[in-house]
């Protein structure tokens, strides 16, 4: 049994403190001055702020195919160190989840690897770049909840059209790559200055608007969950404000779009690029904009692995992507809450209780009677973020070196203290 004492969390809006006793996977009980037994687990949390365990909806877990890049004994180590006991896997794996004997056979790699939850997500179309649909029923029926293309967007109108019927049909949910391969070409940047210098052929905000346009028309005709992966621009923005309440609309935006701007790029780095782009001042402070008013929904890290010698190259010959998941609360609340921005309790809703609903997880809140998903930090703590102590097998960020504060003490899952900061 562990008891956690002296816990501050937010319920309905309020600060609370509490003590916390959890027996086996769950919360037993929650009441000031729990007496502590001989053989409790005793954690004394007076100066740590309490969470549920944190929900991201866009990962790249990299396994199969990949696990030179990321595996999900890394990536499960890399979220518990950041918070993260739920997630979802992206399908650009090798061999794609686009049918139901590769969907069964990750699943099995995820029951035997993982120490947090992965829902691994199922293509819409074979081998993710085809206009072939998969077998969205037979996928549903063994287990399936959610689609994605990402890292490909469905250029076909038609096959956008199946793609929506299918996922209402069988109460699926899609998470979007909105990306126009007619506008974006070889194009790899946001067009500024940093992209004329160094020469990188860029492409606009227009790739992303130009097919959630398209989208929009085929919703207002057969209406699916459509969730917006990775949103980037000020325009798109709008378009989502404008139909989410007529139309089943959800969108996320990740860290890197949130924190940078194309003009923050300091060197013709590999680490600063990512699909779709950084973009400009501009979008970036109508993205702050838009998660403050509520249009944007949650935050997800698509948290994109790569080793060094693909990403701490020039920025042409760099693979696209960037990590986050381990660092992406403290990072958030470092640049956020802390410049007051956001509230401590809006990046919770935005990290797990938005998330938790949108995806119909049923991950817990803080109660009685309800699994124990905790993270317990110290708001107050700093931390340097430094590529020796990372334990994600891949180091691509740019935000090496950057003080941040908000340090995970401990993540417990189902019960069990999995990450304790020693």
């Amino acid at each position: 049994m562990i008891l956690i004492k002296n816990a501050s969390y937010f319920i309905d809006n309020k600060l609370c403190k509490n003590d916390i006793l959890i027996n086996g996977k769950k919360i037993i009980k929650i009441a000031k001055g729990i007496e502590s037994l001989d053989y409790y687990t005793l954690i004394d949390a007076s100066n740590f702020f309490l969470t549920p365990g944190l929900i991201d909806v866009h990962v790249h877990t990299r396994e199969p195919g990949y696990e030179y890049k990321e595996d999900i004994s890394s990536v499960s180590k890399a979220a518990l160190k950041g918070g993260v006991t739920t997630i979802c896997s992206m399908a650009n794996l090798s061999p794609v989840p686009d049918n139901v004997e590769s969907f069964l056979k990750i699943n099995q790699l995820i029951k035997e690897k993982s120490k947090i939850k992965i829902h691994q997500m199922c293509a819409a179309t074979k081998e993710l770049t085809s206009d072939e649909l998969v077998d969205f029923k037979a996928l549903k029926e063994a287990g399936a909840r959610f689609i994605s293309n990402d890292g490909y967007g469905i250029q076909n109108k038609i096959t956008m059209k199946n793609i929506i019927n299918e996922v209402k049909v069988n109460d699926l949910l899609i998470s979007v790559h909105l990306e126009t391969n007619s506008i974006k070409k070889d194009g790899m940047i946001q067009k500024s200055k940093f992209s004329k210098i160094n020469n990188i052929k860029h492409f606009s905000y227009k790739s992303e608007y130009k097919q959630l346009k398209r989208d929009i028309k085929l919703l207002k005709e057969n209406s699916c969950k459509y969730h917006v992966g990775h949103l980037t621009s000020a325009k798109t923005l709008r378009l989502i404000k404008k139909y989410k309440n007529k139309l089943n609309i959800t969108c996320e935006v990740n860290p890197n779009h949130l924190l940078l701007n194309v003009n923050n790029f300091q060197d013709n780095s590999g680490l600063y690029k990512i699909n779709p782009p950084i973009r400009t001042l501009k979008d970036q402070k109508a993205l702050l904009k838009g998660l403050k008013e509520g249009t944007i929904d949650c935050i997800a890290t698509d948290h994109a692995p790569h080793q060094n010698d693909e990403k701490f190259i020039e920025f042409k010959k760099a693979n696209f992507g960037m990590i986050g998941i381990e660092f992406s609360f403290s990072i958030l609340y470092t640049k956020l809450v802390k410049n007051k921005i956001i509230t401590l309790n809006k990046l919770v809703e935005l990290m797990h209780y938005n998330p938790n609903k949108i995806f119909n997880l049923k991950e817990n809140s803080i109660a009685e009677n309800q699994i124990a998903n905790l993270v317990l930090w110290n708001l107050n703590e700093k931390y340097y973020l430094d590529e020796n102590t990372i334990v994600s097998k891949s180091k691509n960020t740019p935000f090496l070196g950057e003080e941040l504060f908000g340090k995970n003490k401990y993540t417990i899952v189902e019960g069990n203290i999995k990450w304790k900061d020693d």
